[in-house]
């Protein structure tokens, strides 16, 4: 088990790593220089640093995931899947955005993974996410799958 697990959170590791090296290919070299403070310059994290910079990121996110899932990625199941995948994309644009712009280690974080994968259940209506997980509430709570993302007391108050 630790060995299907451990490769799916390597898988994960990598894909963020891919990331930042598409968004800035020295990110490596940076963060070495200034003692693993800063992965971007100054003016590529000012660009990166508002939301709305974001946005335009969960296509190639949903796109990226289809491809890893040998799935169509025509603009129609594109578009459904943006809609599907909402929390998973707010998990995602936080972990990418987190690795670029702070000192977020995808390493001590592997879990998060998990939590991506969970947040998938949500693109079928009928389930909800029941979670303990703070971060996980805090990460997801402008996803418009947000109010299907609760903690056990929730949960239990809606039943």
């Amino acid at each position: 088990m630790a060995d299907v697990t451990g490769g799916v959170k390597k898988q994960w590791v990598d894909a963020v790593e891919k990331m930042a090296t598409e968004t800035y290919p020295e990110w490596r070299a940076l963060f070495k220089q200034s003692g693993q403070r800063w992965r971007l310059p100054a003016e590529k994290r000012k660009e990166l640093e508002p939301m709305s910079a974001w946005q335009t990121q969960r296509v190639a996110f949903i796109t990226g995931l289809l491809e890893w899932l040998h799935a169509k990625t025509d603009p129609h199941v594109v578009d459904e899947m943006c809609r599907r995948l909402d929390a998973v994309l707010e998990v995602a644009i936080f972990v990418t955005r987190e690795f670029l712009l702070r000192n977020y280690s995808a390493e001590k974080h592997d879990s998060d993974v998990f939590d991506q994968f969970q947040l998938q259940y949500l693109a079928l209506d009928e389930f909800v996410i029941v979670s303990g997980d703070a971060d996980l509430l805090q990460r997801t709570k402008r996803s418009a799958q947000a109010s299907r993302i609760m903690s056990f007391d929730q949960f239990l108050r809606s039943v």
